[in-house]
C-alpha cells in the first residue's frame, strides 16, 4: 500500500512521498483557510457559541471562548468534504496518500473530529495552568499549540489505518510550516493578536 523509499530512492519517489505527506494535511489546511475566510467575512457568525457553553472547571472556562462551534463544524464538515474529494482523486493520483482510498466518511469524520479534539484537550490544559485564551505560554506550550491537532490525528492514522510513521512525521513537519503561515496570515488580517 505504501511503497516509497526515502533514502536512496529516486527523485520521483521522494516527490511522491512529499506529495503524500502534503495530501494528509489538506483536509485541515483547506478547512482552516475557509475558517479564516469565515472570520474575516463574518460567515456563519451565528455559530460563534463556545463549545463549552460557558461552563467552568474550577474558576476557569472549560476551553475558553475561542473554541466555538463555527470552528469545530468547519473543520469537521469541511475536512470531511476535502477527504471525500481526495478519495475520489486517489486511485489516479499517486501523490495522494493511499489512506484516502478508505471510506471517506469514516476517515474524514475520524480524522477531523480527532483534530478538533486535540485542539480542545490543549485548550483545556492551558486553562488549567492559567494560560489565557489566545496566549501561547512557554516553548513547550507553543509547540503544543502548533501540533495538538496534528498529534491527535496521528493516533487515528497509525492505529486505525496503519499509515507509516515516516510519512506522518513528514506530514507533521509540513503542518508546522502551514500552522505558522496561517497564524501569520491571521495576524495580518487582524484576526489574531500576537
Amino acid at each position: 500500500m505504501y511503497e516509497f523509499i526515502i533514502l536512496g530512492g529516486s527523485k520521483l519517489d521522494t516527490l511522491i512521498f512529499m506529495g503524500q505527506a502534503f495530501s494528509i494535511t489538506l483536509p485541515i489546511l483547506l478547512s482552516g483557510l475557509f475558517f479564516i475566510a469565515s472570520l474575516k467575512l463574518d460567515w456563519l457568525k451565528a455559530l460563534d457559541k463556545p463549545i463549552d457553553f460557558g461552563f467552568k472547571f474550577g474558576k476557569a472556562d472549560l476551553f475558553g471562548p475561542n473554541k466555538n462551534w463555527r470552528g469545530a463544524l468547519i473543520y469537521i464538515i469541511g475536512g470531511t468534504l476535502v477527504t471525500y474529494l481526495l478519495h475520489l482523486m486517489q486511485p489516479n493520483q499517486n501523490w495522494i496518500a493511499p489512506v484516502f482510498g478508505n471510506n471517506p466518511l469514516i476517515l474524514g469524520l475520524a480524522f477531523c473530529a480527532t483534530y478538533v479534539l486535540g485542539e480542545l484537550v490543549n485548550s483545556f490544559v492551558k486553562r488549567r495552568i492559567g494560560i489565557a485564551p489566545g496566549s501561547e505560554g512557554n516553548f513547550f506550550q507553543k509547540f503544543m499549540d502548533n501540533t495538538d491537532g496534528a498529534l491527535a490525528t496521528g493516533i487515528v492514522f497509525v492505529f486505525m489505518y496503519q499509515v507509516p510513521i515516516a510519512l506522518l512525521l513528514m506530514s507533521l513537519a509540513i503542518s508546522l510550516v502551514i500552522h505558522a503561515s496561517t497564524d501569520s496570515l491571521m495576524r495580518r488580517l487582524r484576526l489574531k493578536s500576537k
